[in-house]
């Protein structure tokens, strides 16, 4: 490995472009249903990991230190941000790659769990995708970022 070049490489993320017909009421009048995703950093990455270790362990937390009056409260504001002990750490660790590789529209946490509960087949294809495209990998700029769009 040549590690000048490597060092004096300037890359950016892959990209695709997913299309969305199920949320195609959701676009404006002319819009192609359709969403860009990108490949997740390194620190993107492991941000999403931790998330699914925190959900792993955030009803123990909540328990130790509130009481059950507020422990409801906390519990259904963990639900609306899709964290709690009743919610898979794949989803967790699901919404916050949809969170930080849709690239076409600034999406919140709590956007992408409303994404994957009333589109859940849409949700899937998509941080599948940001998924691929992380696992190739950025490209050097000036290369071919040719990831494609993936068929609806």
């Amino acid at each position: 490995m040549n590690l000048d070049k490597f060092k004096q490489a300037e890359f950016e993320r892959r990209t695709a472009v997913i299309p969305v017909p199920g949320l195609s009421a959701f676009f404006d009048d002319g819009q192609k249903a359709e969403l860009t995703v990108q490949g997740l950093t390194g620190h993107e990455v492991a941000r999403a990991r931790d998330r699914a270790k925190q959900n792993a362990a955030i009803h123990e937390l909540v328990e130790k230190i509130v009481s059950e009056k507020a422990s409801s409260k906390i519990q259904g504001i963990q639900q609306a941000l899709g964290l709690s002990d009743d919610v898979p750490d794949d989803l967790v660790y699901r919404i916050a790659v949809c969170e930080f590789g849709v690239a076409s529209v600034k999406l919140a946490q709590e956007d992408c769990v409303k994404l994957a509960d009333v589109s859940p087949e849409d949700f899937y294809q998509i941080t599948t995708r940001i998924l691929s495209l992380t696992g190739l990998g950025q490209v050097p700029l000036g290369e071919s970022n040719a990831s494609g769009t993936t068929s609806g």
